[in-house]
């Protein structure tokens, strides 16, 4: 099967597919080099062949026809097809249509407005503490696991009722089911298993919030109906699975991120202490620059066209998200960190976009706030000390390490 244009980015033998691709910068400068030359280019990998998308407009042409572009044929590359079929229509990201609004309808009493800052004095008590203990210590530290990876913890297993002396575990769980750092047998072994204790752990704590129900999002599952049907017990816990990698496995990439941006931009810090009225604009720019999802795909129901490409049913679409956000006809000079673009016209879609805008971006907003909010006047500036090493994945736009040194403000 052939498609035109064909990807030429970066020269041969690119693997847009192949999770090393991503633990450098190179990244970057391939996708600068695909929106000039093919912003929507048919490219081929060995977790096979799709259509590549690039730049901003098309990006969202996909994003905003959920008809056109569905979701339940799977949502990301590389998934195993068994597991995806499985979910297909009961998990939130996997489902279309009236499924997708029924399942997302119910989660989202969690993630208003309120119910989002119900959450935040627990989360700046805890926070406030860390960071104490972080610039006490006044030794160089990971941004990623020593804080960044603590907040959405600490958030997300109190929202799930799972109780503190299980917080790790299931934080460990997480990361080993959506790691694809490893694509041989025994790494999607090591995923298999590590989802099936995520299924395992929820289904116990299901069955006791039926009887004993909770102020959680397990408890609001197993209670809801819609159209007087609730839903089944795999719904249930096919959700709990997404919400645990939607909520652990994206923020603390955001928030490592900003700290890097931090270092490389430091002005922009100084700017945010002298003024703290940026910070809802430094959110956007943080989420633009930064992007935790790498890609979202979909499939084609029909033939249409997005730009010079003739997608055909059935064709496999990804769109590539951190380059969307990093679009020259968007952004000028979009690899700068600058705090004064928004609002901007465009949103950015590090929430992804269209019905599938992430369900928690309140509370992604909510936590990247507070931790803005509570450094501002702990922090004169952050200093890049060791390792910054990439994550290798296709899927997740991160870190694994980020060593960085604090110096405390001179108040």
């Amino acid at each position: 099967m052939t498609r035109t244009p064909a990807w030429t980015a970066g020269g041969p033998g690119i693997d847009l597919a192949a999770p090393e691709f991503y633990t450098t910068e190179r990244h970057f400068e391939v996708w600068r080099e695909a929106r000039a030359k093919h912003p929507v280019a048919w490219a081929s990998s060995e977790a096979g062949d799709f259509w590549s998308i690039t730049a901003y407009e098309p990006g969202m042409q996909v994003l905003k026809q959920p008809k056109v572009f569905i979701s339940e044929q799977g949502m990301r590359l590389g998934g195993n097809a068994v597991a995806v079929r499985r979910a297909a229509g009961k998990m939130l990201v996997v489902a279309d249509g009236s499924k997708h609004r029924r399942l997302r309808g119910i989660q989202a009493s969690w993630f208003t407005t309120q119910a989002v800052a119900n959450m935040r004095p627990e989360l700046e008590s805890k926070l406030r503490a860390h960071l104490d203990r972080l610039i006490a210590r006044g030794t160089p530290f990971d941004a990623v696991q020593e804080l960044a990876a603590k907040i959405p913890s600490w958030i997300l297993c109190q929202l799930m009722g799972v109780p503190k002396s299980d917080w790790n575990r299931l934080s460990r769980l997480t990361d080993a089911a959506f790691n694809d750092s490893d694509d041989t047998r025994d790494g999607m072994v090591a995923r298999v298993e590590a989802h099936s204790e995520i299924f395992s752990y929820f289904g116990e704590l299901l069955e006791h919030r039926r009887t004993n129900p909770g102020n959680d999002i397990v408890s609001t599952l197993a209670h809801a109906e819609v159209g007087g049907e609730k839903l089944t017990e795999e719904e249930i816990l096919f959700n709990c699975d997404g919400l645990m990698n939607g909520g652990l496995e994206t923020t603390p990439h955001a928030i490592a991120g900003a700290i890097l941006a931090f270092t490389r931009f430091p002005e922009t810090w100084q700017q945010l202490r002298k003024d703290s009225e940026l910070i809802d604009a430094a959110i956007d720019e943080i989420l633009r620059w930064t992007s935790p999802p790498m890609h979202v795909m979909r499939t084609a129901t029909e033939d249409v066209t997005i730009g010079e490409a003739e997608v055909k049913a059935g064709d496999k679409v990804v769109v590539w998200l951190p380059s969307c956000d990093r679009d020259e006809t968007i952004y000028p000079d979009p690899d700068r960190f600058v705090i004064e673009r928004w609002p901007n016209p465009n949103a950015h879609v590090g929430f992804g976009g269209g019905p599938h805008y992430c369900v928690g971006a309140k509370l992604a907003r909510m936590e990247i706030q507070v931790v803005l909010e509570l450094m501002l006047p702990l922090v004169q500036e952050f200093e890049l000390a060791g390792e910054i090493r990439r994550k290798r994945s296709n899927f997740l736009h991160g870190f694994d390490r980020l060593d960085v040194t604090i110096t405390p403000a001179r108040n």
